[in-house]
């Protein structure tokens, strides 16, 4: 059976089609470079990135080979594509488990897993309706953004929830202290639009000149928007806000760790410092990361207590004596 599917001939699809996949491929290649770049050693969560826009360039050059190479390499693009895909959402997932309690968190990553036979399913019928054998694709392919995008979609709502319940920035001051992160997020908007305008096409609502069924564009900015928010920060998401709150909190007069011995105060004033409870904690995150000169853990900002600090503190004995001059030396 012969379905006559051939790349784009009409003009103006040709000429969109050509546009997007070097758009796709030219952001790829500046983005894996920016990667490279930025990323530490031994961190897997950059390495999966760094893959991810390695796998996703071949599908970007599928214009220049003619028939019958052109559905070979079509569906061969393809596999590396939907493998991109997929590690695109274990990303998300890794950068926004902090956030997530266990059982969120495995009902993620098991829906991710559970949502790869039908990509097996989907390379095959691509194959197979590229290369003119069977037309399976065109009712497989409106069904591809359930099975891609409802992790992105989650992830996205989730750092929004997050940023506004845990941490003191609106978006504006947040945007305004760290660009990097209006960039993040405004990647995440303009992705979710494309996926939007994706879905019309592949659902015959809006139609592209001159190309075979599921062939647009759209998908392509989508997926450059979303590979753009795994490289503009290349850390977990509470990593990165920490950080800024971190920043904030030293701008607005800082937040030093004072001992009893330390404060220079009258009794009865205001001192901040870290309740028992979290300086246990710090000290096993110490013990943890010892040895490891690459590997840094952050103050948990939120864990700071203002405590008033009691009258016989000041009480000056012997042991007192001795902690500070121990320090002093």
């Amino acid at each position: 059976m012969t379905l006559g599917v051939e790349k784009p001939h009409d003009e103006l699809g040709l000429t969109l089609e050509a546009w997007a996949g070097g758009f796709m491929t030219g952001s790829l290649v500046i983005m894996a470079c920016i990667t490279v770049a930025n990323m530490r050693r031994r961190v897997l969560l950059h390495k999966l990135i760094l893959i991810e826009l390695v796998f996703g360039m071949v599908q970007g050059t599928s214009i220049f080979p003619d028939p019958p190479y052109y559905g070979w390499y079509l569906a061969t693009g393809g596999i590396f594509l939907n493998t991109s895909w997929t590690l695109h959402n274990i990303i998300a997932w890794l950068k926004n488990k902090p956030f997530l309690s266990r059982k969120a968190s495995m009902i993620y990553i098991w829906t991710v897993i559970a949502a790869q036979p039908f990509w097996i399913i989907e390379m095959v019928s691509a194959f197979l309706y590229f290369n003119n054998i069977n037309n399976l694709f065109t009712y497989t392919r409106p069904w591809e953004a359930l099975f891609r995008d409802p992790w992105w979609v989650f992830t996205s709502a989730s750092l929004l929830w997050n940023i506004k319940r845990r941490y003191d920035f609106s978006l504006t001051e947040l945007i305004k202290v760290s660009p990097r992160f209006g960039i993040l997020l405004i990647a995440m908007v303009v992705s979710i639009i494309f996926i939007i305008i994706d879905i019309l096409s592949v659902t015959h609502v809006i139609y592209g000149r001159g190309s075979p069924d599921g062939i647009n564009p759209y998908w392509k900015l989508a997926y450059v928007f979303k590979c753009l928010t795994d490289t503009v920060v290349l850390d977990d998401f509470k990593t990165a806000l920490d950080r800024l709150k971190q920043h904030k909190m030293s701008a607005l007069g800082g937040f030093a760790t004072f001992s009893a011995f330390d404060h220079d105060g009258p009794p009865g004033t205001v001192d901040r410092r870290y309740s028992d409870a979290v300086t246990k904690k710090l000290e096993l995150a110490r013990k943890d990361s010892k040895g490891l000169s690459t590997q840094k853990w952050d103050t948990d900002i939120e864990a700071l207590e203002f405590c008033t600090v009691p009258e016989n503190v000041y009480q000056k004995d012997k042991r007192l004596s001795r902690s500070s001059d121990s320090r002093s030396v």
